[in-house]
């Protein structure tokens, strides 16, 4: 992977944080404000999603650029990013 497509990468993992930091804060207040618990399980709901979909990043960063290092064809680097969509749906 290049320098380039790393800090990228990084960049929008961190953005991705961002996120899921600016959703945690808003359902500390939801629990303060005593919102009901119906808002509450739908922000959980969310913040659990994003986390998922963290986890599939760093899962595919991982195997496509730490494990394989370009040591795989271009089929089945293809092959390998396709079973990682499955993990996004």
């Amino acid at each position: 992977m290049s320098d380039q497509n790393k800090n990228d990468r990084h960049k929008q993992t961190l953005n991705h944080l961002n996120r899921i930091e600016g959703q945690i804060k808003v359902l500390k207040t939801y629990i303060q404000e005593d919102r009901p618990c119906q808002e509450i399980a739908q922000l959980t709901a969310s913040i659990t999603q994003s986390f998922s979909a963290l986890k599939v990043r760093t899962l595919e960063g991982f195997v496509l650029h730490q494990l394989l290092e370009g040591k795989v064809s271009d089929q089945k680097r293809e092959q390998l990013t396709e079973i990682l969509k499955l993990y996004k749906k």
